[in-house]
């Protein structure tokens, strides 16, 4: 079954594709992972960059490198940037992806629950969007650890923070399909449908429990 997982966007601003150099990649949504690690790796190899600046780089970095599968590079480049700047939300969101795919569950939840606490401090429309996705991901290492209550919790308070955001309501899906919560299953597929009505995660659970969309 394929994760359903949802990483954080890169740190810091980027140029428009027009203007981007190489180390413009690092911040560049439209770069290639590719691109993001040799841009950022120009970045710090600089020595222009200091503090909170080299933090992002590093987590950028890392976030990159957690796409292509270098999970043991991406936790070494988030240590780095939380080491620069330990107030880095995004940086302890990472590492717990990094530590997710390795199967380390309780070091993923420490982090995810990290990062929901210092996104707390922030203004409120990232705070919402990114601990979405925070806790969207903390319930997925929690059904991990087959601590079911708490996923569906943490999915539920996902969809609170990010009514649009898919992913919670397939997973949430998947934890009530298992446990035989066939109406929950269903209507959260179905509204999984309602915000995405080509979502091929939902129309597969629906298939499932032999349900029309």
């Amino acid at each position: 079954m394929r994760r359903l997982l949802m990483a954080l966007t890169l740190a810091l601003i980027a140029l428009p594709a027009w203007a981007q150099t190489q180390t413009d990649w690092c911040a560049s949504p439209t770069a290639t992972d590719d691109q993001t690690i040799q841009g950022c790796t120009a970045l710090i190899k600089s020595g222009n960059d200091t503090g909170a600046k080299l933090s992002a780089e590093y987590d950028n970095r890392g976030f990159a490198e957690n796409n292509k599968g270098l999970n043991d590079q991406a936790i070494a480049d988030e240590n780095q940037a939380l080491a620069l700047n330990p107030d880095n939300s995004n940086a302890y969101m990472n590492r717990g992806l990094g530590y997710y795919a390795k199967s380390l569950y309780d070091q993923a939840i420490a982090d995810y629950t990290r990062s929901i606490s210092l996104k707390s401090n922030t203004e409120a429309a990232y705070n919402n969007s990114g601990n979405a996705f925070a806790y969207n991901d903390r319930g997925l290492a929690y059904g991990r650890k087959g601590q079911l209550d708490k996923a569906i919790a943490d999915y539920t308070q996902a969809m609170a923070l990010a009514p649009r955001f898919v992913l919670p309501y397939n997973n949430r899906a998947m934890v009530y399909e298992k446990s035989g919560a066939r109406a929950k299953a269903i209507a959260d597929y179905r509204a999984a449908l309602s915000i995405d009505p080509a979502n091929k995660d939902a129309k597969a659970g629906l298939a499932r429990l032999g349900v029309a969309p």
